[in-house]
């Protein structure tokens, strides 16, 4: 009898069984590092070395649940974007590194002189996975953790494994998918999920069967098999009395579905509690909205040039000034979804929805107005008092600059229903999407790559699954639509701000949501149709028209799509229409 209670407190628990095959999968990840991928690259075979390439990532995406859950930040420098990440606030500028780093060297046509720099980044890759390997035996994990972890590593696969996100040049994102579900198959067999992994199999089935990354159905291996897996793990959790984990995700932590209606924590998007959105507050922010009140000169609100029937947009090329004939810099952006982003104006200069409100209000071509004048105004008002002593629990109902500037966010953040025809097909309605509609969708998340810097489900640059940052890029828009003679617009973007060479004509990747409602397009405005914006993409960009700006970060490759798939695309963006 003692040895069976000495054996029942040896074994290890769900976790602990977890964590020890994670070391092992490391361990073996190094083995092909040093043995496959670094011997080729030392004998500089091209072949050999994406061979081996593709064996490693393979191997790093069976493990990614687990490495990005609970090492985010080493998971950046193995698996990080190549670009500069650069720290505003400590002005230090952090070079990529890793393996879509990698990536581009390995697949580039100077292959051989990029040996000194591959073997480089072979020798920081083993660094950052000893320092995983020591971190990973202090850990301890929670059975909660562990399920959150595959939560957020189903929808990382919806919204960037098969889309090409991280391997854009050796384009293994259906495979890699299948290694990623590997992983988790691994997970749910420690909990004994039959159910799970049977669905787990017949996804990693179809990925066999269709590797093609341009012809694979994305719609159809989400809401077929994706979908299915996520609820199947969440029945699972619930069964065992596993309680869910207090995510670093910006998604409500019991969310089973990335697509389902109410996946967002809106309070997630904002600085504490005391920003928390209410209706009361809504309401608030919706009535300011529309009255010009704030503006010094009462001839303009927010609405003035933010119309609801547009999407939050205005219809012009440039938003109006206040003085008559005079125009603002750039185009006026959809208020729709903006509040499930980190960042607000084109150059991303405001960090919060109350920051992007003072900011306008304060503006002399855009309201002329002051929040402390404002306040006076409102307070005068018996209405807005009684509105502001429920919103805010204020007895006396007085208005502030804060609450003012709250009450706006608050509205702004309301704006996001995902009451299109694309959310209703997704949740279940398999009548909402036609045939050319789901060919869009598959184009869209593959050949024509727009799903890999329009993320979805907001399909705007705040990336799944944790929506922590919203990203600007460099795409080289001209300052007129012509093909020919095509020349970089002069607005700086976010380099008038920081003057950091990667800045240069860097603007917010904003929501395709309502996009047909929210013409002309781009930050000038410079386009008036949907198929000129698909015609600039499907050239490369700026570069693709020969501009040669050294920063772009927009693939200069041209997409080579057809008319008919260029229609396509069209026509599932429109299924992002809200509806009323």
């Amino acid at each position: 009898m003692l040895l069976g209670i000495f054996c029942k407190m040896d074994q290890p628990t769900k976790a602990e069984q977890a964590k020890a095959h994670f070391k092992d999968k490391v361990l073996s990840l190094q083995q092909h590092i040093d043995k496959n991928l670094n011997a080729a690259i030392l004998k500089n075979d091209a072949v050999a070395t994406q061979k081996a390439f593709i064996q490693v990532r393979s191997d790093y995406k069976y493990v990614e649940y687990y490495m990005e859950y609970f090492f985010p930040s080493t998971a950046v420098m193995l698996n990080g974007a190549p670009i500069d990440e650069i720290e505003l606030g400590e002005n230090l500028i952090e070079n990529p590194t890793g393996l879509q780093v990698m990536e581009e060297l390995i697949y580039s046509d100077a292959f051989a002189q990029n040996k000194p720099e591959l073997l480089n980044e072979v020798k920081k890759m083993r660094l950052n996975l000893e320092r995983v390997l020591r971190f990973n035996e202090q850990y301890m994990l929670t059975d909660a953790q562990l399920f959150d972890a595959a939560r957020l590593e189903i929808f990382r696969i919806t919204s960037l494994g098969i889309s090409g996100f991280d391997t854009p040049a050796a384009l293994q994102s259906i495979p890699e998918a299948g290694s990623a579900l590997q992983g988790i198959k691994k997970l749910m067999a420690l909990y004994g999920d039959d159910q799970t992994n049977q669905k787990i199999e017949l996804a990693i089935g179809y990925l066999d069967k269709y590797p093609d990354f341009n012809a694979f159905d994305r719609l159809a291996f989400i809401t077929d098999f994706l979908q299915p897996i996520s609820k199947s793990m969440s029945l699972l959790r619930k069964k065992l009395g596993i309680s869910t984990a207090v995510s670093g995700s910006a998604l409500n932590d019991e969310a089973v579905d990335l697509f389902e209606a109410r996946a967002f924590n809106v309070n997630r998007f904002v600085g504490n509690a005391t920003a928390y959105i209410s209706n009361d507050k809504i309401l608030l922010g919706r009535k300011l909205f529309n009255d010009p009140i704030l503006s010094n000169r009462g001839t303009r609100s927010c609405a003035s040039c933010h119309h609801e029937a547009q999407a939050f947009t205005d219809g012009l090329p440039k938003a109006a000034a206040m003085d008559k004939g005079k125009y603002l810099l750039r185009n006026t952006t959809t208020l729709s979804y903006a509040g499930l982003q980190r960042g607000f104006f084109y150059d991303l200069k405001a960090g919060t929805l109350e920051d992007q409100a003072l900011d306008v209000v304060h503006h002399k071509q855009e309201m002329d107005g002051s929040l402390h004048e404002a306040t006076k105004r409102i307070n005068q008002s018996n209405t807005y008092r009684e509105e502001i002593k429920n919103a805010y629990k204020d007895k006396n109902g007085d208005a502030d600059p804060w609450k003012i500037q709250h009450a706006l966010a608050s509205y702004i953040r309301s704006l996001s229903p995902f009451s299109s025809k694309f959310d209703a097909y997704v949740r279940g309605d398999k009548t909402q999407m036609n045939t050319s509609e789901k060919k869009g969708f598959n184009l869209f998340m593959g050949k024509a790559k727009c799903g890999s810097c329009h993320f979805a489900p907001i399909f705007n640059g705040t990336q799944a699954p944790l929506f922590a940052k919203s990203e600007a890029e460099v795409l080289g828009v001209p300052n007129r639509p012509d093909t020919v003679n095509a020349k970089v617009d002069a607005d700086l973007g976010r380099y008038a701000l920081y003057n950091y060479p990667q800045y240069k004509y860097a603007f917010k990747t904003p929501t395709l949501r309502n996009i047909a409602k929210t013409a002309p397009y781009m930050h000038n405005g410079v386009y008036q149709t949907l198929d000129q914006v698909l015609d600039f993409y499907n050239r490369g960009g700026g570069n693709g028209m020969g501009m040669h700006l050294e920063n772009q970060t927009l693939s200069a490759d041209p997409l080579k799509l057809t008319k008919e798939e260029i229609r396509d695309i069209i026509s599932f963006l429109h299924t992002l229409d809200d509806r009323d």
